[in-house]
Order: C-alpha cells, then sequence, then structure tokens
C-alpha cells in the first residue's frame, strides 16, 4: 500500500481498452464528480473538492485544444491527470499505453503531458476500488485523512480511522479463511492462532494455525485505505492458550507467551505473512521462556512450572524412553517445552544437545558406544530403546546358564526363550516365523512356543495336525523355560529336550 508502482515503455493501444478508455474519458469529461469520494463530513479546507473545482472549469474548455494541452502540463498533478485523461475523448483515439506492475497485477494506462504516472493511473481507472487510491494517497497522507474504497466509490473520513460499513463487509469477505458470523474460523476455539482488531470497525479476526497462510490479514483488510498509516486502525496479538498446571512463585512463562513489539510490527509493515507471524511468535517465545525461568516443564501449551513428576507423567511412550527423559532432567534444572505428549518427539528436539545424557540414563557406557557405532540408521528415539534393549539383554543374559554346545533342537529354542526375554513376545514371534523350517520335530517346538506366548489359535493353521499335537503337549515346557532363570533354566532347556524326543545335551559350560 502507498507504493510508487514501476513502468515499463510505451505499447501499442488494445482495440477493447481503448474503447473503455474512451468511454471514462467521456464520462469524466462531462462529470468530474466522479472522482470525488463521498465525505462524511464537510470540511472548511478540503483539497479533493478545490481540485474537483478546477477540474469543473477544466472541463469547461475541453474543446479548447490549446487551453487544454496547458492544463495537463501545469498545477495540481490530479488536475493535470484530469485534463490528460479527457483529451482522449476530445481526440477520439488513445495513441500509445504504457504498462506498469502492481500489487494488482499489470495496468495498462494512456501517457498525455506532464503528469506523475500515479495519478494518471488513479484517475483512469477511477472506478477500480485499488487504483483510484493512487490519485488520493498525497491529499490523504497531506491532510491525515483515511479514504476507503469500496467497490463503488471511495468514502473519506477527516476524523481518523472510521471505516463505513460496506468497507468492512467487503474487505473481510476478500480474506482467503471461512470465518464465522464473529470473524473466526472453526477450528480457532482450540485457543491458539492469530487475532488481528479492527477497532473502528468493533470487529475482531482469529484465525488458527492450520488455516493461517501465506497472506497478512491486515493487509488484506487495509489494502484499499489511502492514509498516512493505514494499518493505525489494527492491533495484532498471537493467541496461545496457556494452561497453568502448577502454582510457581515468580512466574514469567505468561510474559514470555505476550507477542514482542518488534514482532508486530514487522507484521504490520507486511514483512510477515499470518503463517510466518505464527512461526516467528513461537521461536521468540521459546527463546523467551529459557531466557526469563531458570527452570520450567511444558508439553504444547501446558505449563508444569518446575513439577518433573507431572510433566513425566504427562508424557507418552515407552518405559525405556521416559527413563531416558527423567535421567536428563533429573540431574540440572532445565527449560524443557516438548512440541506434543510424544516422548519420542522430545527426545528428538533434545538429542542434539543432551545425547549422551538422554543414553547414560539407560545403558552403561559401552553399550552406549556400541549402539552408536552399529545403529546410527535408527532416529533417536530408536537408538535409546535400542540401548535400552540391549542393556537389559546384558542383564537378563547375567541370569542366564552358558551351555557348551547344543544341538539344533537346543539351540534354536535357547534363541527363542532369550529373544522373548530381552525384545519382548512380538520379536520371539517373528523370530519363530522365519526359523520355523520344515522338520517336523523343529515345527512343532516352534507352535510349542507360540503356543506359550498365547498365539497358538491364530497361527495354528500354519501347521500340520500332527505338529500343533505334538507342539501342544511340549507347551508346559516351552513356558517353563520362558519363565526361568539360573539353574532352573538349565534344567528347563533339558526337560523340554527330552519331551521333544531329541536326545539332545543341554551341558552347561
Amino acid at each position: 500500500m502507498g507504493r510508487r508502482a514501476r513502468f515499463r515503455g510505451a505499447k501499442a493501444t488494445p482495440k477493447t481498452l481503448e474503447k473503455d478508455l474512451l468511454e471514462k474519458s467521456r464520462l469524466l469529461a462531462g462529470k468530474p464528480q466522479l472522482l470525488m469520494p463521498q465525505c462524511t463530513r464537510e470540511c472548511r479546507r478540503c483539497d479533493i473538492r478545490k481540485a474537483v473545482e478546477k477540474m469543473e472549469k477544466v472541463s469547461q474548455i475541453r474543446s479548447q485544444p490549446r487551453k487544454l494541452e496547458h492544463a495537463m502540463n501545469w498545477g495540481d498533478h490530479l488536475v493535470r491527470a484530469y485534463a490528460a485523461t479527457i483529451s482522449l475523448h476530445e481526440a477520439g483515439k488513445v495513441p500509445y499505453l504504457a504498462a506498469t506492475k502492481t500489487p494488482m497485477g499489470e495496468v495498462s494506462f494512456a501517457v498525455r503531458g506532464k503528469v506523475e504516472k500515479d495519478k494518471l493511473i488513479g484517475v483512469q481507472h477511477y472506478d477500480h476500488p485499488e487504483l483510484r487510491l493512487l490519485a488520493l494517497w498525497d491529499i490523504a497522507r497531506k491532510r491525515g485523512l483515511h479514504i476507503y474504497s469500496t467497490e463503488k466509490c471511495a468514502v473519506c473520513s477527516p476524523d481518523g480511522p472510521r471505516p463505513p460499513e460496506e468497507y468492512v463487509d467487503e474487505a473481510i469477505s476478500l480474506l482467503p479463511y471461512d470465518l464465522d458470523d464473529e470473524g473466526s474460523c472453526p477450528h480457532v476455539k482450540d485457543g491458539r492462532g492469530i487475532e488481528v482488531r479492527w477497532k473502528g470497525a468493533g470487529t475482531t479476526i482469529k484465525v488458527c494455525p492450520s488455516c493461517s497462510g501465506d497472506v497478512n490479514t491486515v493487509h488484506v483488510l487495509a489494502g484499499r485505505i489511502a492514509a498516512e498509516d493505514p494499518t493505525d486502525d489494527f492491533d495484532v496479538e498471537v493467541i496461545s492458550e496457556l494452561r497453568c498446571e502448577s502454582e510457581c512463585q515468580g512466574c514469567r512463562v505468561k510474559e514470555a507467551y505476550l507477542l514482542p513489539k518488534d514482532l508486530a510490527g514487522r507484521y504490520l509493515k507486511a514483512e510477515l505473512t499470518d503463517a510466518t507471524l505464527l512461526e516467528e511468535h513461537a521461536k521468540a517465545r521459546a527463546a523467551a521462556v529459557r531466557e526469563k525461568q531458570d527452570e520450567v516443564y511444558m508439553i504444547g501449551g501446558t505449563c508444569y512450572g518446575r513439577d518433573k513428576d507431572r510433566f513425566l507423567a504427562a508424557l507418552r511412550g515407552s518405559d525405556v524412553e521416559k527413563k531416558a527423559v527423567s535421567g536428563l532432567i533429573s540431574s540440572r534444572k532445565m527449560c524443557v517445552m516438548s512440541r506434543t505428549d510424544q516422548a519420542a518427539n522430545l527426545i528428538s528436539d533434545l538429542w542434539p544437545e543432551h545425547k549422551g545424557e538422554l543414553l547414560a540414563a539407560v545403558a552403561s557406557p559401552e553399550i552406549v558406544e556400541r549402539v552408536l557405532a552399529e545403529r546410527s540408521e535408527l532416529t533417536p528415539s530408536q537408538i535409546v530403546v535400542e540401548a535400552g534393549r540391549m542393556e537389559s539383554y546384558k542383564g537378563i543374559e547375567s541370569t542366564l546358564p552358558a551351555f557348551k554346545k547344543l544341538g539344533p533342537v537346543g539351540g534354536y529354542a535357547d534363541r527363542i526363550a532369550r529373544t522373548a526375554k530381552t525384545e519382548g513376545k512380538e520379536a520371539a514371534l517373528r523370530q519363530i516365523e522365519k526359523t520355523k523350517g520344515t522338520d517336523h520335530r523343529m515345527r512343532s517346538v516352534a507352535f510349542a512356543f507360540i503356543s506359550a506366548l498365547g498365539e497358538g489359535q491364530t497361527k495354528g493353521w500354519q501347521f500340520t495336525r500332527e505338529e500343533m499335537d505334538y507342539g501342544t503337549y511340549l507347551a508346559p515346557f516351552a513356558q517353563r523355560l520362558l519363565e526361568s532363570q539360573g539353574d532352573d533354566y538349565a534344567e528347563g532347556l533339558k526337560l523340554l529336550l527330552e519331551a521333544s524326543g531329541s536326545n539332545e545335551q543341554a551341558d552347561r559350560a
């Protein structure tokens, strides 16, 4: 708004545009008042009315070429633009057009006289709600006016920003949002988004983050206002619903959630869109919280203050993930702001600065070194879980006996049992699925473990009747092996081998 257009050279006149310009020239020649905005009150010194009075005198001499040419080259530029425009009607043709790029697209206009091009465009496009303002900008700035341009006409307010109802309705309709009667998008009720207060219109526009797009709401609403500062009637705020779950002395989080003046200023200058304002505010808010608070724990818009236990209880994730986060925050005072209640997301955010501490909370140094070297393709959360699994395996492994040399059935049963103990039921089932093979005895042992893991009925279709019957007989032995440790584990494996009829030994190392 208020920017001067950039111009390119003249070009030949398209016939349809020439006809349109000649018709508007004819109308203006007989009625220069078409350029006059409607007035909300009679001003003693009205530059626009004075200019129109001069235009009326020019209209009277329009059939005198020399006087008309003098009028389009001397005096007030608005009057010059009028004289240059009505000269087209007198000439009956438009010799050349110039083209310029504007925020509204490329605009063509007739070049006549020594006239500021903005004025020429504004007069020749007096019926266009945005372009007509080019003729009125200088007067609005000089006299402190607010001129509102609607589809039908312009309205002048000399007493500060007082938008007419018709302008308000049209401006709001230009926004690319689905707003209700109160000016809110359907999703803003969750308490987050951008809020634009239009004081003179007595209305507020609220748009949620998911709807906020690559537009600037204030500059859409003020896009047809000519004034020294067309945005002086607007205030902007970012709605960030903050829920306090803890009473803290000297809390400054609420203060950090306010929209900084520099961001509001950049937005009002159209340096930011609705979407980028929300993005920049989120960054500024996080930085302000860290600057103002030495310790705070937050999930989204919920603040738990310094209450680490409630913060951890609100996180969702595996025991290992939560143990890693707990180990980190229990060792120091921190400002932790999680985007969501998912522990995996929080671990990803904390990973660049606190990778070592997160892993140290769930695994020994040798396990940490190993998992970082061998599983670098995993996500941060997956690495934490894998480190926890490997540490757990090391602990469980220390409770299980070692064997000298197991046969095929013994080795198979030992692998399945150890996998179930260290990685869980699903990992054991996946291993069985991959390794059950074609041997009748081995498949019966596989079904025994499937039954012991509670999946006999759902996966029985993969086995023959004989394999299922034999596996059902072996299931109690597999169950004992899954539940045992130490000496009992060695005894359990020995009994399973005997029941299977494999004649294999399970000698301890």
